[in-house]
């Protein structure tokens, strides 16, 4: 019996999926586990595994497809397999090449072919040719071929992603080969195409012969005006903007926002780092970052204020107050942002945080995160102090109640003891919902983490 393959639901915000690559071509046999083809999300570039061996009778979408979840791509099942009911009910492509069989037992109508030969539209003849201002006949202008068409007027099968490749460059559909199923044109085949195009070398125009000067009045110079410049590049919108765009929103205009700063000493933190950082290069273990130091100082603040640590759920009529701590951390990549999920970080050292933030950062721009390392957080951070920003608020990452923004470390004139001194100071941003988090509570969660990072050498007890 022929199995349906459906697209999967691979993350937690995906509404659709786009089918970057097929690794099995139609009529190649399969077993569970093998994986059929590569599906890019939201988050990430995943893997499309096979649950049952047969053979792949049917790709129903091409590469570059994007198709919602739940929707039929493929069809698994036995050789010379009828699938043709299967494919039709999905409206895949199939049935647009399917035709009716004839029923033998059926009785002619006798009147079916005057009624179709009534129901055929009158040819018009085409006009004849009209003289031109010579006396010579001239021959009618062709038609313009329509775009995404051939010479015969037919639509070239290409998909979304190939056609806007193709229209960004420039590029005839009629003019690419197609290597997809049923000659079908996916993005390789256009990148392809472009790419010869670039490559090859521009013909050399002929010499102009040089003109004979013959004496003439001097005529007024003219200045040519400079070629205008395209007013903006198209980029088209990838899955991670979309998702990011519509979640972000959501969060921004459904969560009341409010924000609070404050203004930590962070130059024991910076002491106690680079002695642990001495210690762990001695015996070759992860040197431990400042943002560490914060993910540990949050992990452990959110046991003490766990409304921080909650989600607020109108659909349930309820708040969820988390009992255990996953912080998020949020990580620029080519896309958008991704934040990938530290589990249990209330329970984890400083040397173990070190090694595996860096590990799911690395994964995470390399687009090869799993669902469950994306998924789930309570808490988010984000640091931008690297790139030099002194302060910023963030938006909240729903469901989570609150994220806290991080900015630089900088040095500054501080007042102690009555005297002016040079001084490490850092400021962090916490944004809350003020559905689950009010200002007493967010305020007493910072002073919490500001503690912590004043005083580092609680983080490691």
């Amino acid at each position: 019996m022929a199995i349906p393959i459906e697209m999967p639901k691979l993350s937690d915000t995906m509404e659709e999926g786009v089918l970057s690559a097929w690794l099995v071509d139609e009529g190649e046999e399969v077993s569970a586990g093998d994986v059929l083809a590569q599906v890019e999300t939201d988050k990430a570039t995943m893997d499309l595994e096979a649950f049952d061996e047969g053979v792949l009778l049917k790709q129903v979408i091409g590469e570059g497809d994007a198709v919602p979840i739940g929707e039929l791509i493929a069809v698994i099942g036995e050789a010379g397999e009828d699938i043709s009911d299967l494919v039709d009910d999905a409206g895949g492509d199939g049935a647009a090449t399917a035709e009716p069989e004839a029923d033998p037992d059926a009785e002619a109508d006798p009147d079916a072919d005057a009624e179709d030969a009534s129901a055929e539209p009158e040819v018009e003849p085409e006009p004849a040719p009209e003289p031109s201002g010579d006396g010579q006949l001239s021959e009618r202008t062709p038609e313009p071929v329509p775009a995404g068409t051939d010479a015969e007027g037919r639509r070239i099968k290409a998909s979304p992603l190939a056609r806007r490749i193709a229209q960004e460059h420039d590029v005839e559909l009629a003019q690419v080969d197609g290597s997809g199923p049923e000659g079908r044109i996916v993005r390789r085949d256009v990148e392809t195409h472009v790419e010869k195009q670039e490559a090859a070398p521009e013909p050399t125009p002929e010499p102009e012969p040089t003109p004979q000067p013959e004496p003439s009045v001097p005529e007024a110079p003219s200045y040519a005006m400079p070629d205008e410049e395209a007013a903006y590049e198209s980029e088209g919108i990838t899955q991670m903007r979309e998702t990011i765009a519509r979640r972000l929103a959501e969060s921004k205009y459904s969560a009341p926002h409010y924000y609070l700063t404050v203004d930590i000493d962070v130059e024991r933190a910076i002491e106690v780092r680079e002695d642990l950082n001495e210690l762990a290069e001695e015996q070759g273990r992860a040197k431990i970052s400042f943002n560490d130091f914060i993910t540990k100082a949050c992990a452990l603040s959110l046991h003490d204020h766990p409304y921080v640590n909650a989600a607020y759920r109108p659909d349930e009529g309820e708040i969820h107050k988390h009992n255990r701590v996953h912080i998020g951390i949020a990580v620029a990549i080519d896309e958008g942002l991704i934040t990938p999920v530290i589990r249990d970080a209330d329970r984890k050292g400083l040397s173990e945080l070190a090694r595996e933030t860096r590990a799911l950062a690395e994964r995470a721009r390399d687009r090869d995160l799993e669902p469950e390392e994306f998924e789930g957080a309570t808490f988010t951070t984000s640091n931008l102090g690297m790139f030099g920003i002194e302060e910023f608020t963030a938006i909240i990452n729903p469901p989570n109640s609150a994220i806290l923004a991080i900015g630089e470390i900088r040095d500054t004139p501080v007042v102690e003891d009555g005297e002016v001194v040079p001084g490490k100071r850092m400021k962090v941003t916490l944004s809350c919902d003020h559905r689950v988090v009010d200002g007493a509570k967010g305020a007493h969660f910072l002073d919490t983490v500001k503690s912590y990072l004043e005083e580092p050498m609680n983080l490691l007890l």
